[in-house]
């Protein structure tokens, strides 16, 4: 049997026509394999709605920035505000991120986003996480050397299990961060809103 790769919705609300056509328009016109490699690069895995990644756009104007979710709707979300703004440096990878690192293994990040993933907070679900060792490992090998990864979340099961999981990676510098790490999305205030703590981690490859 197959192995899963993704669990959840890839899309909440009816997509028109319009955004469709606009979204395969910007797919084919930011394509990744036409990226600038002397460029420095930056990833996020999850993109939600995509405010982050907007946002990371327009503070690294001279960076490329690729976004990889197969959730549709923050996709087309972003594709949209690129086209209506005129926005190049963003691209998009509109499926899950272990058929992103099968198909561009040459790619190598300066810095890594993993901005509230599902917690999948019942037992019974923890192996849906999209964070664990496995995970980690392909993380740290596109990553360049002293390069960062930045991973949040309101789940401090999930918090915990992750930091365990970095104690046992070679190479690997874990600092827990005490600061908003970019802006505050949708979810970093819907999980303010619950009163839940916000625990964030700085990994660094050295």
């Amino acid at each position: 049997m197959k192995k899963k790769l993704y669990f959840g919705r890839i899309k909440s609300r009816k997509i028109s026509k319009i955004k469709e056509k606009n979204f395969k328009y910007f797919l084919k016109k930011n394509n990744i394999n036409k990226l600038n490699l002397k460029k420095k690069l930056l990833l996020e895995v999850g993109i939600g709605m995509g405010e982050n990644l907007i946002y990371l756009s327009k503070k690294n104007i001279t960076k490329n920035i690729i976004g990889v979710d197969p959730f549709k709707n923050g996709m087309v979300n972003v594709s949209d505000y690129c086209i209506n703004n005129n926005i190049k440096n963003i691209y998009l990878y509109p499926y899950v991120f272990q058929k992103f690192i099968n198909k561009f293994k040459k790619l190598r990040f300066d810095i890594i986003y993993v901005l509230f993933p599902d917690p999948w907070p019942k037992k019974r679900h923890k192996k849906r996480r999209i964070i664990n060792e496995e995970f980690l490992k392909k993380i740290f090998i596109i990553l360049k050397k002293k390069g960062k990864v930045f991973f949040s979340t309101d789940n401090i099961d999930y918090f915990k299990n992750v930091k365990t999981i970095m104690k046992k990676l070679p190479y690997v510098k874990v600092k827990k961060v005490n600061k908003i790490v970019t802006i505050k999305t949708k979810f970093y205030l819907k999980a303010e809103k619950k009163g839940n703590k916000i625990n964030s981690l700085l990994f660094s490859k050295y």
